[in-house]
C-alpha cells in the first residue's frame, strides 16, 4: 500500500511537472556579462519543463529542449566584449546614467524595426499563447511594451544590484535612512551626512533616469502600437522583479514580495571546465595562483605602458606564485612579461576561481565576477574602472575581504602592498571563506527561487505580489500628509494652550489685583 502511495505521488509530480508555461525571455543588449544570467535563468526555466523562446544577441550554441532561439539579434549590434579601453571606461563613469539610459538602452528600442522583430510583432506566436514575458531592466525600458503586445505579465531581471528606480514602481519603501542606494558608491549609511548623502543622490540619479528615458514611449507605440501605454505605467504593471543582489552582499532591508533576490544564480548554472593546457598549468602552481583579469568589456592591454610595466615589476616579486592574466591581443603588451605570468585571451572564470590553487583575484569589480570570488571564498584587489564598479568593490573592502586601488594610484608600491596583503594576511581568507559560508547558505537555490516566483505569479496573476504603495504618489507613501498634519496640529494645539495659559494667568493677576486694593 505504501509502495503505490509512493508511486502515485511521483506520477501526479511527474504530470505537474510537465505541464509547462510559455514563456518569452527578451534581451536586447549585447553585453555577454549580462547575458550569462539572463541565458543561464531562461534555460533553467527550460530545464524545468517550461516552453522558452529568447531573443538576443547570442543564440545557443548547442540544442536544448524546450528552448528555442525564436528571434536572433546577433549582428543587428556590435558586440561590446573586449571592445572598451580603460580611458573609454573612465569617459563613461563620468555620465553613467546618460549612457545606461541611452547609448545602452534607449538606442536598443530601434531593434525593434529589425524585420525579424517586425515579423515576430506582428505575428507572435499564439499557440499556446505566452504566459509570461521576462526582460532586462537596465535602460531599455521600452521592451516592457511587449507584455502590453501579447497580454502578458511582465518580470524584469537586473543583472546589478537592484536599481533605484525599481523601489518606485514596486511600491518598495527606499530606506534610504540606513539603506545605500544604487547611486551612491559608499556601502553604508551611518552619519548625518551619510543619509543625505544618500537621499539626495539616490534622489537625484533616479530623476536623470526617468528624463533620459521619457522618449521611449513614443517608440513603443511607434513599433508596438499606438495604444500602447506610457513608459512610466509599464514600469508600474511589472508583476516581478528579481534581483541579482542578496542581503549577505549589500545588508538586510525591507523589501516587497515583487524583488526577489536571486544573486548568484549564474554561478550555480555553470558547467565550463578548464582546458587541458590551463588545467595543467594551475595544478602545478604549488605556491598558488592570482587570476587578474577586466572582465568581458575592458582590456586589460590598454592601461598605460608605464603602469603595465610596474606590474611586471610587483608580479614578479611574488614568484614561484603565478599569474593567469587575461589579455585580448598580447602583442600590445610591451616586452619583459615576467616569467611566472600566462597570459590567454580567453579563461572559463568560474573553474579558475574555484581552483584549489587559486589565491586572490584582480578585478574591476564587476558584480558577477565578485559575486563568483564570493561563492567560493577567494579574497580580492578590485580597480574599479566604472558603473557598479566602485560600489562593488567597497562592500567587499569594507567586509575585510577585499582591498582596493583607484585607477590613478595603480602603481608598483600599491600593488606590491596589496598582494603582500592578500597573500599572507589571514584575514582576508577567513573574511572570504565566511563571506562564502552566509552567501550559499540559502532554503532554496537561486534557480528554484527564481522558478517558484514565477510560477507564481504565473499561477496567481501579474497583481498576485503588488503592493498597494505602487498607485500612491511619493508623499503618502512616505506619509508627509500625515507628520504634516500632526505637526500643524501640535503647533495650534500648544498655540492654543499657549492663549488659554496666558488668559489664565491674566485673570489671576487681574483677580488678585483687585482683591489686593479692596483690603487696601
Amino acid at each position: 500500500m505504501r509502495c503505490a502511495r509512493i508511486i502515485l505521488l511521483l506520477a501526479v509530480l511527474s504530470a505537474h511537472s510537465s505541464e509547462g508555461y510559455r514563456i518569452l525571455c527578451i534581451f536586447p543588449f549585447a553585453g555577454p556579462s549580462h547575458f550569462r544570467m539572463f541565458e543561464a535563468l531562461c534555460k533553467g526555466l527550460a530545464r524545468k519543463g517550461h516552453r522558452v523562446d529568447m531573443i538576443s544577441h547570442f543564440p545557443s550554441k548547442l540544442p536544448i529542449a524546450n528552448y528555442v532561439d525564436i528571434v536572433d539579434l546577433s549582428g543587428a549590434r556590435q558586440n561590446i566584449a573586449d571592445s572598451f579601453s580603460v580611458e573609454y571606461g573612465k569617459s563613461l563613469q563620468r555620465s553613467m546614467t546618460y549612457y545606461i539610459a541611452t547609448k545602452f538602452g534607449g538606442d536598443l528600442c530601434d531593434l525593434m524595426g529589425q524585420e525579424n522583430m517586425r515579423d515576430f510583432i506582428d505575428n507572435p506566436p499564439k499557440d499556446p499563447p505566452y504566459h509570461l514575458v521576462i526582460t532586462e531592466y537596465l535602460g531599455a525600458s521600452c521592451y516592457l511594451g511587449f507584455g502590453h503586445l501579447l497580454k502578458a505579465p511582465v518580470a524584469v531581471v537586473t543583472s546589478f544590484l537592484q536599481a533605484q528606480p525599481i523601489n518606485d514602481f514596486t511600491g518598495n519603501p527606499h530606506s534610504h535612512a540606513f539603506f545605500s542606494g544604487a547611486y551612491n558608491e559608499d556601502p553604508t549609511v551611518v552619519s548625518f551626512i551619510d543619509r543625505i548623502r544618500n537621499l539626495l543622490s539616490n534622489f537625484w540619479g533616479t530623476q536623470m533616469f526617468y528624463h533620459y528615458t521619457s522618449d521611449q514611449t513614443a517608440v513603443m507605440r511607434k513599433y508596438l502600437g499606438r495604444d500602447t501605454p506610457d513608459i512610466r505605467e509599464l514600469e508600474r504593471a511589472v508583476a516581478l522583479v528579481l534581483t541579482n543582489d542578496h542581503y549577505t552582499i549589500t545588508g538586510a532591508r525591507p523589501i516587497t514580495p515583487a524583488i526577489v533576490n536571486v544573486g548568484g544564480l549564474h554561478v550555480e548554472f555553470d558547467d565550463s571546465k578548464l582546458t587541458t593546457e590551463l588545467e595543467a598549468w594551475m595544478d602545478s602552481a604549488d605556491h598558488g595562483v592570482i587570476y587578474f583579469t577586466f572582465g568581458s568589456l575592458t582590456r586589460i592591454e590598454t592601461l598605460p605602458e608605464s603602469t603595465l610595466q610596474e606590474l611586471y615589476a610587483t608580479f614578479e616579486k611574488i614568484s614561484p606564485v603565478k599569474v593567469l592574466m587575461k589579455c585580448v591581443n598580447i602583442t600590445k603588451l610591451p616586452d619583459g612579461l615576467p616569467g611566472n605570468v600566462f597570459t590567454k585571451p580567453w579563461m572559463p572564470q568560474i573553474p579558475v576561481l574555484k581552483h584549489k590553487n587559486t589565491r586572490a583575484f584582480i578585478t574591476h569589480g564587476g558584480l558577477m565576477g565578485v559575486q563568483e570570488a564570493v561563492y567560493y571564498g577567494v579574497p580580492m584587489i578590485g580597480i574599479p574602472i566604472f558603473a557598479d564598479q566602485m560600489k562593488n568593490i567597497n562592500i567587499f573592502v569594507q567586509k575585510n575581504m577585499a582591498i582596493r586601488i583607484n585607477l590613478d594610484d595603480l602603481t608598483e608600491q600599491s600593488m606590491d602592498s596589496a598582494l603582500n596583503a592578500i597573500l599572507h594576511d589571514s584575514k582576508y581568507k577567513e573574511s572570504a571563506r565566511r563571506q562564502s559560508e552566509l552567501f550559499r547558505d540559502r532554503p532554496m537555490s537561486a534557480m528554484d527561487t527564481a522558478t517558484y516566483w514565477i510560477e507564481y505569479v504565473i499561477r496567481n496573476g501579474p497583481d498576485s505580489l503588488r503592493s498597494s504603495a505602487v498607485d500612491m504618489v511619493w508623499w503618502k507613501r512616505n506619509l508627509l500628509d500625515v507628520f504634516s498634519f500632526l505637526t500643524i496640529s501640535l503647533v495650534l494645539v500648544t498655540f492654543v494652550l499657549i492663549k488659554v495659559f496666558i488668559v489664565f494667568v491674566t485673570k489671576i493677576c487681574e483677580s488678585s489685583i483687585r482683591i489686593e486694593k479692596k483690603i487696601n
